[in-house]
Formats: structure tokens, sequence, C-alpha cells
């Protein structure tokens, strides 16, 4: 393959690997997909596409610069945000390099455009995605860049030869592909390296532009009855969760919910809160966020959430939620204890601290109880049908304990009723009366709502409450994936000595297995989790642990050493890398006493090499030196004009070292004697001069003819 043609093919895939990080971001729109593809595999015949363009078109520099003024524009005025103007305009700015392209230069400047393109990509993506494209372009970036640097240094020095260099098939060796690729490779290492050790100053929380997927249309500022019947079929990734300080396994949290926003208000057919007014907290050092104090009711966990931008500021964790941990925003909360950060269009990742509820166990001190206004607040109701109040107190008869009053309610919800997602009104009733006495079956919004409302009637406080089921544990990563059709509604009810408690009516209180995804794809989600975790968010918390842990692994070894070394009982690890290094030294002992034909190919190349280097410090004593870009085979020409006698030795001596420093050619150890002994009769003085009293032996002797 030749230099230029090896250079188009690395620019067109550079193109076209930009091209797929503004897909990745969301900034290309599929319907153009095709429309691009076609303009960039054209432009490989753009000198002839060009000339026909030309003839037909007589006023080329207008015609730009009128396209020039409307993408202006666009980017100003039309377009809908500055990133898409931007990334417009570099769209149009590649197709008119792509076609205008004469020179080399302007071949490097569409390598610079396809590098604007990753660039604008990198604003809106954090998928793991966006690092095999990255790596893509560093190979084929460093291997387009050399063969850019070899082409503009034949025009440069060698302009009478350039073209049939640039056409050459010898120049483009395999040895030049692994080099571009070791340079590819440590560069990515030191970039890693980098990007670990340089201080973090902060951790972007919005996006440019966000991209927003479908609307969780369960969180707003109110709840419809019948407005959910789809939403618990999207599997989109809505969040995952994981326990940085256990539990490890799923079973230890059995019934975990993630609790969004409350509602208190009930107008009969749609619940609202109704008082929204929210306060500021407080933050302290390091982001913490107080929110409330334990009161020994559970359990702590700490939640490790990465939330997906679902177009709602609420921030879910397990309830009761005591802390967040952010690292940037404002965080409120509500008369209903939901909180809010004002950032909906972004991924967000916070840490969140959480008391668990255990209904059996009791709290003495669990604040003052409620006001009279919250009471009021969480009693009140809309007018029913009178056999509402009277299904609530048939059920509960005979039940003077709440607690108990409210399981009985729960448990008949639970088993009297069916759950569907079929939602269709065959009656003039209202939502409510026709789901507790008409259809019997609903989803889970109407197994709440039937709930809270019966709760109220036997005068137990209770709200409703919007969030997500636990969802599907990952057991390669370790964490719970939660998805929109997690999405669930259930109840919370006051109790005196017990405060706020969970409970859910609906038969779709559990887990459905049938929605468990395989195995590939919870391995691939781990994946692109660990790269959320480890690149996305990396943070100067996450470097100081590190390099505490580093500190500490560090002194550990350094005590195990010099405390006793590798007989310490329990150092195994010591004691296998005490084992490792030897027996590598070994190894490295061993081929060096070998030598031969164990030695690696590219020391016995190196023979050829220093013989050659003989020789010419033998030549420089008699003035001749080779000149600044002056080739070996060059010197040899004038080497031999000077020593005409000493033509064969010396044309020997560089035809082997061609073959051997440039080419695939090995010689053994026999050879290279051969040649020192050569370069070793070399005259250090002109024919006719004996140099220390002796003269050289005949070229066929050291040839061994």
């Amino acid at each position: 393959m030749s230099v230029r043609l090896a250079f188009q093919i690395c620019t067109s895939l550079l193109v076209g690997d930009g091209l797929a990080a503004l897909a990745l971001a969301g900034l290309l729109a599929p319907s153009w997909w095709v429309f691009i593809i076609l303009v960039v595999a054209a432009s490989w015949w753009h000198e002839a596409i060009r000339a026909r363009v030309t003839a037909v078109v007589r006023h080329g520099h207008l015609l730009t610069l009128l396209v020039g003024g409307f993408f202006a524009l666009h980017l100003l005025y039309l377009a809908e945000s500055l990133l898409d103007g931007f990334v417009h305009l570099l769209l149009f700015l590649l197709f008119f390099r792509l076609y205008t392209r004469r020179t080399l230069r302007d071949s490097r400047d569409v390598v610079l455009l396809s590098f604007f393109m990753l660039v604008a990509a990198s604003a809106l993506t954090v998928s793991v995605g966006f690092l095999l494209i990255l790596v893509v372009f560093l190979l084929l970036g460093t291997w387009t860049l050399m063969l850019y640097h070899v082409m503009g240094e034949s025009e440069r020095h060698a302009p009478d030869r350039a073209p049939a260099l640039i056409e050459s098939r010898h120049l483009v060796t395999p040895s030049l592909l692994g080099l571009s690729v070791a340079a590819s490779l440590a560069s990515l290492v030191f970039t890693l390296l980098f990007f670990f050790v340089l201080p973090r100053v902060g951790q972007a929380t919005l996006p440019l532009k966000a991209r927003l997927g479908q609307m969780v249309s369960g969180f707003t500022d109110r709840v419809e009855l019948g407005s959910f019947g789809t939403i618990q079929t999207d599997a989109t990734v809505v969040m995952r969760v994981r326990f940085p300080d256990g539990p490890a396994a799923p079973e230890l949290l059995v019934g975990l919910r993630w609790r969004g926003i409350a509602f208190d208000h009930f107008s009969g057919r749609e619940w609202s809160v109704s008082r929204p007014e929210r306060r500021t907290m407080v933050r302290v050092f390091g982001g913490h966020i107080l929110l409330d104090r334990p009161r020994g009711t559970g359990p702590l966990i700490t939640q490790e959430i990465y939330l997906e931008p679902i177009g709602s500021e609420v921030l879910f964790a397990a309830p009761r939620l005591l802390g967040v941990i952010l690292s940037a925003g404002m965080v409120t909360v509500d008369a209903l204890d939901t909180v809010t950060s004002p950032v909906p269009h972004a991924r967000r990742q916070y840490r969140a601290v959480s008391e668990l509820e255990v209904p059996t166990r009791r709290a003495a001190g669990v604040g003052g109880g409620l006001s009279d206004e919250e009471r009021a607040r969480s009693l009140q109701l809309p007018s029913l049908s009178p056999r509402v109040h009277a299904l609530a107190r048939d059920v509960t008869r005979g039940i003077p304990d709440p607690w108990a009053a409210a399981l009985r309610l729960r448990d008949h919800l639970q088993t009297s009723f069916r759950y569907s997602l079929e939602l269709k009104g065959n009656s003039a009733v209202d939502p409510l009366e026709e789901f507790l006495f008409v259809s019997r079956s609903g989803n889970c919004e109407y197994f709440a709502s039937s709930l809270a409302v019966l709760l109220r009637s036997v005068g137990i406080p209770a709200r409703v409450v919007n969030g997500f089921q636990h969802g599907e544990w990952n057991p390669y990563g370790g964490y719970f994936t939660v998805r929109q059709r997690d999405a669930h509604s259930w109840v919370e009810a006051y109790f005196p000595g017990r405060g706020w408690m969970t409970l859910d009516p609906s038969p779709r209180a559990e887990f459905d297995s049938s929605w468990m995804s395989s195995a590939a794809f919870q391995y691939l989600d781990a994946l692109r989790m660990r790269w959320h975790r480890s690149i996305v968010n990396w943070s100067l918390g996450d470097q100081m642990q590190a390099s505490w842990a580093v500190r500490q692994q560090a002194l550990s070894w350094q005590r195990a050493v010099f405390d006793g070394g590798l007989s310490i009982p329990g150092s195994k690890r010591v004691a296998a890398i005490g084992g490792a290094l030897a027996g590598a030294l070994a190894v490295v002992v061993f081929l060096w006493r070998r030598g031969g034909a164990w030695t690696p190919t590219r020391f016995r190349r190196r023979g050829s090499v220093l013989v050659y280097e003989r020789m010419l410090r033998r030549l420089a004593r008699l003035g001749l030196s080779p000149g600044p870009g002056e080739t070996a085979r060059e010197f040899c020409g004038r080497v031999v004009r000077r020593l005409p006698h000493r033509r064969d030795a010396v044309e020997e001596l560089t035809r082997v070292y061609e073959q051997v420093r440039f080419g695939r050619s090995e010689i053994g150890p026999e050879e290279v004697e051969r040649l020192s002994r050569l370069a070793d009769w070399l005259p250090l003085a002109p024919e006719g001069e004996a140099v220390g009293g002796r003269r050289g032996p005949p070229l066929s002797r050291l040839r061994g003819t």
C-alpha cells in the first residue's frame, strides 16, 4: 500500500469515527445518517467531482460566502441550541474541505475537524461507547500524523522524488504500523495517568445541552387516576443504586423502595401537594446535607445513586432519608419530606443515608406527633359515596388498634382485588368508586389511592407516595438497576410511636421475575456502571481515597520487609511478589548466558549497526563523514570516489547494514565477526601510506575465499 493511499484511508476513517461520536451523543438525527454517509463516501472521488462542479458553477466564491452567512445566522438565531449550531457549522466545514482539498495541509484540516467532532460529542455523552471511539481515534490519529510527516518531509527535502516516494509501496511497513500503535498506547497510558493524578476541582452536573429520554409522567405535581396505564412497560434505565458500605446481597433488602414525591390532597380524581413551599437545606463541609436524625427504628444504609435525566428534580432514596451528599446544586425539602435538587436535565450522582423501617420495632421518641394543621391535611377527603366510608368501617370492624386496622385494610385490597394495566372506564361513577365496587382491578395508583382514602375514612392520617420499586439486582456489579417500568405508588400512614410507615396494598409489590435481563446484558451494564464510577464521576475524594490506599499498601509492604521479610507468617502476597521477581531475574540471567538463538532478533540485528559505526569512525580519520541528510547509499558513493581501492569493502558493509537496519534480514555471529574484521582493516590513511607499520590483507582473504 502506498503512503498516499494509506493516508487517504486513515483520513476517511477518522471522519467516520468523528461522525460516530456525534451520533452517539445524539447530535445527528437518524434521518440524516444515510445522507451524511453518502456525502462522505462520495468525497473519495473529490477531484473528479470538483472538476465537474467547477465547470458548471462560475461563482464558487460567492456561493461559499452565501452558505457561510447562512450557517452563521443559523448558529446565532435558528439553531435549537448553541451546540447544535456549532455542530451544523462543523459539518458544513467538513464537507467543504473534503471536496476542496488539494494540498497536504487541506487534508490536515479534515483531521482537525474530525477531532472537533469528538470534542463536541464529549459535552453530551458519558457512555462507555465513547471510550471505544476515543481509542480508535487515538490509534488512527497517530498513524495519520506519522504518514503526514512522511509525506511532508518527502515534499520538503526531496521535491523531485516526492511523487515517487509517496506512491512507493516500500515505506508503509509493519514496523511503522507497530511504531504508531506503540505511540498510541503510550499516549493513552500517560493520559490515564494524568486523569487520575491531576487534582479534581469539581464535578459537572449540567451538560451543555441535555438529551432527555422518555419523560416519567408519574413524577409531576399531581397524580391523576388512570394516567399511568403504560408507564410500567418501558425498560429504559432510570437509575442504578449500589451500597458501598453493604449489604452486598439483595436478600437482605426485601421490600426496598426508592421514595420520590408525596401527595396529601385528594380531589376525588387526582392527588396533589397542598403546600408546595420548600425550604433550602444548609450544606456543610464535603457536600453533606443533614435532613433528619436517626430515631432508632431500623438499620442505617448508605446508597450511591446514579440518576439518569428523567425530567424530574426529585432525588430518590430509600425511606426514611436522613441526609444526602451532593457535589453541586441546591437541595430543598417540602412539608411532605420530598427532597429535590433543581437540575432535572442532567445525570446526577449522589449518596443518600437512610434509616430503614422495621414494622415490629417501636421508638419511644418519634417527635412530638402531628400538629393540628398536619393532621387535618393528612385526613382531608372530598365528597365521596357513602359506601366508600362503609367499606372502610366494615373491614376494620372490631379492631381498635390503628396499626392492626391499617394492616387489615392493606390485606383486603391485596387479596380481594386484581392488579391490571388495562384501565377502561365503563360507568359514570368516580374512578375510585368504580375501582372499589365495579371493575375491582387497576394499577398501583388505584390501589394506593384506595388505601389512603380508606385509612382517612377511619381516622388514620395517610398520604400517597410515588417512586420506584427496588428493581433488578445485578450480581456482576452489586447494584440495583431501576427502570421506568419499576415506577410504583404506595401509601405512608402515621401511627403514634411509629411515625410515618410504608404500606403497599398493590399485589404487584414484588419484582416480576419475567422481566429479568439476560446475563450478557447485566455484564455489559456492570461495565457501564464501572465506567460511570471510575471515569465519569472521578472526583477529588476518589483521588484522596486512592492515594490513601496506595500509601497504606506501601507501608504494609515496608513493614513486611523490614520486620522479617518473607518469613513473616501470613505474608503470602509479599512472598508471591518476591518469588515472581526472583523467577524473572532467573529467566533474564538464563537468556543472557545462553545468548545465540535465545537472543531476541533486535539484539542480533544490532551487530551490523555496530560494525557500520566502526567503519564510520575509521573513515572519519580520513575526513570522510556523512553529511546532514545524506543517506548511507549516498555516503557510500562519495567514499568509493575517494577510496576506489576499497570499493568492495565499503559497498559490502553498506549493503549489509541497509538490509539488516531497514529490512528483515538477519545475520549470525560468524557473519558479524567477519564484517568486523573487514571494517578493522579499512585504511586509516590514503592508499600507499602505511599506518602503524602494516598494511591491510587482501579483501579476498577477509571474505574467506
